[in-house]
């Protein structure tokens, strides 16, 4: 006994731990969402460079794209053009497309469009970068960028506040030294290349980032400059006029250095453009398209690549455990008398089309029909199996003439009789009769109630759309769910409807 005990709840645990890895992994790694309806944050961003070619001359074109930006994740992109060829190049730190064309003539217009997402990881693998060039300056320029250097060095412990104190020295307007380093114009590319200067004179590797904030656009984007410094292990990122560290999770990193986003031979009047939309998209199709091209077999061997209309009819068929589990509940704990486990879940089934108020009116009329001619075919003493073939063909007619009736009535609802499992009608008429011959009317009505209140319950938990979708896109739920199943099936106590039947004896009144 103890020996198939421990056997079972080794069985349990195995089930339960399998289920639950895979879930896990299904919904961490693979990022298949808990609800079908989740969306997750992401943009379309569209770089336009638009221009008029030289007539009947090669036109070549470039300009920066994004590659591997911190907190987001490129989904999809596309370069949308007319005759032009297209390729794409790693220059350095950045990644460039490059489209030509060998005779140009009049307007032109290039298109890279891109679906971004955010994501949790914010690194940056741009790797080791090579030693700071330093540069010979001016005396006066030297004496700036030592005076400099020699303030924000005492208010510093490291690279990283080193970097921030030199923009904060950087940034007072006042200071002849700043001037000097800034120029006329204190804007940010200007208060960065001095930052640079500054630091590349104290060995210290930093450039400059453009990029643009998706939350913050609707139509037409501007380029926001940050200072990236490298720290001898990571890279970290500076507020060019307030010295505050972090990137923010909206910031998209377009380009690294100061050159021009794109360049243009063979043509005039260009003119570069962004636009950024909000575009939300659906999870799971993300997910999907995630599986596909990182060749996933967990998502290539799942439910979530089978036709359409095969996925209905498993979404379905996955509520049936589920609804099974319900009567267990139930049958076992609360002590509900049904006509068997299997017909509740079934006719909660059929009330997925018919609808309770109705699925309940015409379960009942055929039970009633059914128990009339049940009761008539006792007269005539058949045995088992002809007797089970006249119920079921009698409850067939039963359906086609209400299937008739509702039809000429203008009744809709009528014709989904034709939804119920006509075998187990025939079941329930033959047990409900059997059980009302042996222990009377009143038990066979209370079962039959009881059978439909099952059915009822199991309904309203199958045609739950979080249940439904729940054990489509996680089907290892199902082991988790017979871990359960087996579970419970252990319990042998009293039900609640014994406790309450009991309750005289097992709870005294005390006088």
């Amino acid at each position: 006994m103890k020996s198939k005990k421990r056997h079972i709840y080794s069985l349990i645990t195995l089930l339960l731990c399998v289920g639950l890895s895979i879930f896990a992994y299904r919904y961490f790694v693979l990022d298949v969402p808990l609800t079908e309806s989740e969306t997750v944050n992401s943009w379309m961003v569209e770089a336009n460079l638009r221009f008029t070619a030289d007539t009947n001359k090669p036109v070549k074109a470039s300009f920066i794209i994004p590659y591997l930006p911190p907190y987001f994740a490129i989904l999809d992109e596309y370069f949308v053009s007319h005759n032009y060829g297209v390729t794409t190049n790693l220059e350095g730190y950045n990644r460039e497309t490059v489209w030509s064309l060998r005779r140009g003539h009049g307007p032109q217009s290039l298109y890279y469009r891109a679906i971004f997402r955010d994501i949790d990881n914010a690194n940056l693998n741009l790797g080791k970068p090579p030693l700071p060039k330093i540069k010979t300056l001016p005396d006066s320029t030297l004496s700036a960028v030592d005076a400099i250097t020699s303030n924000a060095r005492q208010s510093s412990a490291d690279i990283q506040t080193f970097a921030q104190s030199v923009i904060k020295e950087l940034n007072k307007k006042e200071d002849g030294n700043a001037k000097i380093l800034v120029g006329t114009q204190a804007d940010d590319p200007h208060i960065i290349a001095a930052a640079i200067t500054v630091l590349n004179q104290a060995h210290t590797y930093a450039m400059p980032i453009k990029g643009i904030f998706l939350s913050e656009q609707q139509n037409k984007a501007e380029f926001h400059w940050y200072l990236s410094v490298y720290n001898g292990k990571t890279w970290s990122f500076i507020h060019p006029r307030t010295g505050s560290s972090g990137l923010p999770h909206d910031f998209l990193i377009w380009q690294y250095g100061m050159d021009t986003p794109y360049t243009l031979y063979g043509g005039k009047k260009p003119i570069f453009t962004l636009t950024v939309s909000p575009t939300p998209l659906n999870a799971l199709s993300i997910a999907k398209t995630r599986g596909v091209q990182t060749e996933s077999q967990l998502m290539r061997f799942s439910l979530l690549q089978l036709p359409i209309h095969v996925q209905e009819t498993y979404k379905i068929l996955l509520t049936v455990p589920v609804g099974a589990f319900i009567i267990l509940l139930l049958r076992n704990f609360i002590g509900l008398k049904t006509f068997g486990t299997f017909m509740p879940v079934l006719i909660a089934l059929a009330f997925r089309e018919t609808h309770v108020i109705w699925g309940i009116s015409l379960f009942v009329l055929i039970i009633f029909f059914g128990l009339l001619a049940r009761f008539y075919l006792d007269q005539l003493r058949l045995l088992l199996v002809p007797r089970l073939a006249a119920i079921l063909t009698i409850v067939i007619i039963l359906m086609i003439f209400i299937s008739i009736l509702s039809e000429n009535l203008g009744l809709e609802h009528g014709l989904s009789v034709a939804l119920f499992p006509m075998v187990i009608l025939t079941m329930t008429i033959e047990r409900m009769c059997i059980t009302w011959d042996e222990r009377g009317p009143s038990e066979a009505i209370r079962s039959g109630i009881g059978s439909l209140f099952a059915a009822v319950i199991a309904y309203t938990v199958m045609s739950n759309p979080a249940v439904e979708y729940l054990f489509f896109a996680f089907p290892e739920s199902l082991l988790v769910l017979l871990a359960l199943i087996l579970w419970f099936g252990q319990y042998r106590g009293y039900r609640f409807t014994e406790l309450l039947r009991f309750k005289a004896v097992a709870f005294p009144e005390k006088k």
